[in-house]
């Protein structure tokens, strides 16, 4: 990317059904914010814009377990998220709630334009499909209220997405459906609903194998785009949603991915003062998309659809960040299965730091497909980190102190730092190629001095901000740590004295840990 480039990324809008755990945190957020961090050391304008995804019916189940309304879990939940993300450090421009008063009307107009529009291009059809409802209540069954097994990997799933293989499907694919509301028997009843349909499926596979999506994270969307065509919905049965009066009662606009990010792109342009929403063709702002494995066709296949059913006034993600599911102790971290650790927890109530946790997560290579975490990792990861701020760390800024002379220009580092910034783009990232970057440079043999600390201060940027801008300050430059700062200044002179007393952290102990831990796995 050249220099001065407009970014916006947005990722994936968390469901308001609980809070975060670490598979979330070390996912698309993390993902998100290591770029965006990246990109602003070189001098790029980036913003980083989501909310919480209020219309999903997860939401509708979580608060019948919690016995209050769903508006009541929306909004508890959506100020909880927002506090796991800044707990782990995760900087963001706007949090949407697009059921509060600010967002509500115009998310709602947002949606039903499109698809009015998609209708006028005769890109949406109405097309019959077999619903499953429940026989007792009437419910439609989707969602969280629908189980059975993946018709592609034949492991458990339910709703319209495998979290396993990333396999898309319609309710009438899913083997031995059954509901999850008691016993009820399942009746299928014919519907129809709003689809479009890919005008050039080829087109869209070639797209994102161009810009260097990865063979396990292509491999779903190619499944779908062999299977239905591209076939995406538009429309769906339900009550809680987003709901428009151009459909009959019981119906609603799915509530999507790329719409939700279109919507982020109208927050940025009028934060902005822009012209045009990033999304229209032309607008100079680079759109990128993040989002987990378990959400392929939301990320890599609507977008497509949408865009070339509306004619050139919306165009999909120029780039598309996806990362593998993470398992914690051989298991998908879940928030409706309570299989994880809760940042809230681990960040609130124990002594792990932000920038440790994010370490920890960093090392899990999601960006190749699923990884796996356990609670022996994690307290290796932290107290590896933790000695070697002691024993390594503080005495070179202990040394600091004492130079008589000014920082000179570090080459080492600012190459160093250029080529792990290079692994940061939204193209093909490789964040744990890049913590192993920063890992190489504070392990590297030559001796700890001030410019070394540079090299400390700029890699550590994206991926551990609150070490890095701590050492960044020590070394006397003003703000954050900047590669075009670091090129330009010569010589730098120290403006306070460096203070080391919070560098000091007594080795974690695995067993303080163990209460924060969940390990219920039911079905």
């Amino acid at each position: 990317m050249h220099i001065h480039q407009k970014v916006l990324l947005v990722p994936m809008q968390p469901t308001p059904n609980g809070r975060m755990h670490i598979g979330h945190g070390g996912g698309t957020y993390l993902r998100a914010d290591v770029i965006a961090r990246a990109l602003r050391a070189q001098g790029h304008e980036v913003a980083v814009i989501t909310g919480s995804d209020v219309y999903e019916d997860w939401v509708v189940a979580a608060a019948q377990r919690e016995g209050r309304s769903p508006e009541e879990t929306c909004r508890d939940h959506h100020a909880g998220i927002a506090r796991d993300l800044d707990r782990l450090s995760i900087r963001l421009d706007a949090w949407i709630d697009p059921s509060g008063e600010a967002h509500r009307d115009a998310y709602r107009q947002l949606h039903e334009d499109v698809l009015t529009r998609l209708r006028t291009t005769g890109a949406a059809r109405l097309e019959s499909e077999r619903i499953p409802f429940a026989q007792d209540t009437g419910r439609a069954l989707v969602g969280p209220w629908i189980a059975g097994e993946c018709p592609h990997c034949g492991r458990p799933c339910g709703g319209s997405t495998c979290t396993s293989c990333g396999e898309y499907f319609v309710p009438e694919q899913l083997v031995h459906a059954r509901s999850r509301i008691g016993d009820s028997p399942v009746q299928w009843r014919t519907e129809q609903n709003w689809f479009a349909t890919a005008d050039d499926p080829g087109a869209i596979a070639d797209r994102h194998r161009a810009a260097g999506l990865r063979p396990v994270f292509l491999a779903p969307l190619l499944r779908a785009l062999d299977n239905h065509g591209g076939r995406v919905r538009l429309t769906g049965q339900g009550d809680w949603g987003v709901r428009s009066g151009t459909l009959p009662a019981g119906k609603v606009i799915s509530n999507g991915y790329f719409l939700y990010s279109v919507y982020c792109g109208e927050v940025h342009r009028a934060s902005t003062g822009a012209a045009v929403n990033p999304f229209t063709p032309g607008s100079g702002v680079t759109t990128v998309g993040l989002f987990g494995s378990d959400n392929s066709t939301p990320g890599l296949l609507v977008p497509d659809v949408i865009a070339q059913g509306s004619q050139g006034t919306l165009a999909p993600f120029d780039a598309t960040v996806v990362n593998g599911m993470l398992n914690f102790e051989g298991h998908k971290c879940s928030t409706s299965k309570r299989h994880g650790i809760w940042l809230s927890e681990l960040l609130e109530g124990t002594s792990v730091s932000a920038d440790e946790l994010r370490h920890t997560l960093l090392h899990a290579p999601l960006d190749h497909g699923p990884a796996d975490i356990s609670l022996n990792a994690l307290t290796h990861h932290v107290n590896t980190l933790r000695e070697w701020r002691t024993t390594v760390l503080r005495p070179a800024l202990d040394r600091l102190r004492e130079q008589s002379h000014p920082v000179r220009r570090a080459e080492a580092a600012l190459k160093a730092a250029a080529e792990q910034y290079a692994l940061l783009t939204p193209y093909s990232p490789d964040l744990t190629a890049a913590v192993k970057a920063f890992d190489d440079w504070i392990g590297s043999p030559q001796v700890p001095d001030a410019e070394w600390l540079v090299g400390v201060a700029l890699l550590g940027r994206p991926l551990l901000p609150d070490l890095a801008d701590h050492v960044w300050t020590q070394l006397g430059f003003p703000g954050e740590p900047d590669l075009r700062q670091a090129e330009q200044l010569e010589p730098l002179p120290r403006q306070s004295p460096a203070t080391t007393a919070d560098l000091l952290s007594a080795p974690l102990d695995p067993a303080t840990l163990e209460p924060y831990v969940h390990l219920q796995d039911p079905e």
